[in-house]
């Protein structure tokens, strides 16, 4: 982890007093990336801000998470900006909360002037990607998965956990006491 740390002081020209807008549902990923941004916030006096999206998807536990970020952020220092999904309308709900959550990101983008948005992907997920891309006959192109730094509109989506496996964020957030939420439904 400590080459992710490396990642934003040394390659993303992060300058004293930027705002940042990181994702955070409670989880370990996130948690763990939310941890490392706040020990940066200290270092160059950033404003931080923590975007979470509460899905309301009637699973147990969704209101307690988007607390305990609240809880965590006060804590620490960082701004807290919220969003509730109130309903669904496509057929394809995986690509509808995409579609609400970066909308909601972009607008929290905007509303601080930022130039970075933070999203806790990791090594893990960019295989998975992979993998659901060749089951579903991808274009070659879309075998590659994701980047770590895109470009969109006026800022950058900045993936640093994305060469470190879920193993090592968990091992990262016991050696430094991260606390996070657990959510049964990432298992499946």
């Amino acid at each position: 982890m400590n080459e992710v740390y490396n990642f934003l002081t040394d390659n993303l020209k992060i300058k004293y007093g930027d705002s940042l807008v990181v994702a955070v549902s409670g989880g370990p990923d996130s948690m763990a990336l939310l941890h490392m941004l706040l020990k940066l916030k200290r270092a160059l006096d950033l404003e931080l801000i923590c975007v979470h999206v509460n899905h309301n998807t009637g699973r147990a536990g969704q209101k307690e998470e988007q607390k305990f970020v609240e809880r965590y952020c006060r804590n620490n220092g960082a701004i807290f900006e919220t969003m509730t999904i109130e309903d669904y309308g496509d057929d394809n709900f995986h690509n509808e909360a995409h579609t609400k959550r970066y909308t909601f990101f972009e607008e929290i983008v905007n509303k601080y002037h930022s130039k970075y948005l933070f999203t806790a992907h990791h090594g893990d997920d960019l295989i998975e990607t992979i993998l659901m891309r060749i089951v579903r006959g991808s274009t070659l192109k879309g075998y590659s998965g994701f980047s770590k730094i895109v470009n969109h509109h006026n800022y950058k989506i900045v993936r640093p956990l994305i060469n470190v496996t879920k193993e090592e964020i968990i091992k990262y957030c016991e050696e430094n006491k991260v606390e996070y939420a657990t959510d049964s439904s990432n298992k499946k």
